[in-house]
């Protein structure tokens, strides 16, 4: 039988944004574990409580807000950072009822996303803040070297247009690197227009020439070269299809991953869907926001983020959805 200090801690964490989209955060007082270190609100459960409940009564007991309105998950995910393993279970709130104030002697601060690098913060924060940073779409493009370009770049435009599409993978396999490279220059362009930023698949160099916004590699590239030297702010994405991949990708810096194929598609005729149990299975509680890909829409998003996921990744329901 696992001792105490093996059994996972189970944590409920709330992340508050205020209406000018500053984050609360906490600082640990004197004397307990992490102190001084900074830390968004939340505690631990008690007598096997629901999550939910456990963060609306940490949140009314620490910082005397209540009436959360607690509907999606962010995040739920494992790290050993600590003295024993930790599961923390993450929501995003916009509403509540109250003014936050430190109930236990704790200093709170409300800081804007990008001043969060000016504080400590607590072990795996960057795990939380990368999936409330990340949208709960990513579209991916069918290749253009297949399709009609006036058709393949209107749908794009439309696309990119749309207010929910923030951040977008270019899928081209049937492209050398030079033809790959001056399509994504081209993409990047586009997307930085409208305000989305833009995964290439190939190079580092690749990606640096065509100042995209990271990559998108699959497991085995990233075990065999190891994490780029991405510049700060850069993302780094992998494709999955195991728990295993999924555990690499967290050792080898991941930022996050799409992990398919849910149900069967086209792209990868003949692959064996994993459904939603086996992909609850390979997603388990890994320390980084997963996509659930293949045969997925728009109306699955409400299903993958109640099974942990970050998202729903596409090519044909996003494209199509630009008719």
């Amino acid at each position: 039988m696992p001792s105490d200090k093996q059994v996972p801690l189970d944590i409920a964490v709330g992340i508050l944004v205020d209406q000018a989209g500053r984050l609360l955060i906490a600082r640990r007082r004197p004397g307990t574990p992490g102190e001084g270190l900074w830390e968004f609100p939340g505690g631990k459960r008690e007598n096997e409580e629901p999550m939910r409940d456990c963060l609306a009564r940490e949140l009314a007991e620490e910082v005397g807000v209540t009436d959360c309105r607690l509907d999606t998950p962010l995040i739920r995910f494992m790290h050993t950072k600590g003295e024993r393993p930790v599961r923390l279970h993450v929501w995003r709130i916009d509403q509540w009822q109250g003014e936050p104030r430190g109930l236990e002697g704790q200093q709170l601060a409300w800081v804007e996303r990008r001043a969060l690098a000016d504080y400590q913060l607590l072990p795996a924060t960057d795990v939380i803040l990368c999936a409330f940073d990340l949208p709960d779409r990513y579209p991916i493009t069918p290749a253009l070297s297949a399709a009609d370009p006036n058709a393949w770049w209107a749908r794009l435009e439309t696309l990119l247009a749309q207010p929910q599409t923030r951040l977008l993978r270019l899928r081209d396999q049937g492209l050398e690197d030079s033809s790959y490279q001056a399509l994504a220059a081209k993409v990047v362009d586009a997307g930085h227009r409208h305000g989305v930023a833009v995964l290439v698949d190939r190079s580092l160099a690749v990606c640096e020439a065509a100042g995209a916004d990271g990559l998108h590699w699959s497991v085995a590239r990233l075990l065999e070269s190891g994490r780029p030297a991405l510049a700060p702010g850069q993302l780094l994405a992998v494709s999955a299809h195991t728990g295993a991949d999924l555990v690499a990708a967290v050792e080898r810096g991941a930022d996050f991953a799409v992990l398919s194929p849910v149900a069967a598609t086209p792209t990868h005729p003949g692959a064996p869907a994993l459904g939603w149990k086996g992909w609850c299975a390979a997603r388990a509680d890994h320390a980084l926001p997963v996509y659930a890909l293949g045969g997925l829409g728009e109306d699955d998003l409400s299903a993958a983020q109640q099974r942990n996921a970050q998202g729903v990744a596409a090519i044909r329901a996003f494209w199509k959805a630009t008719d």
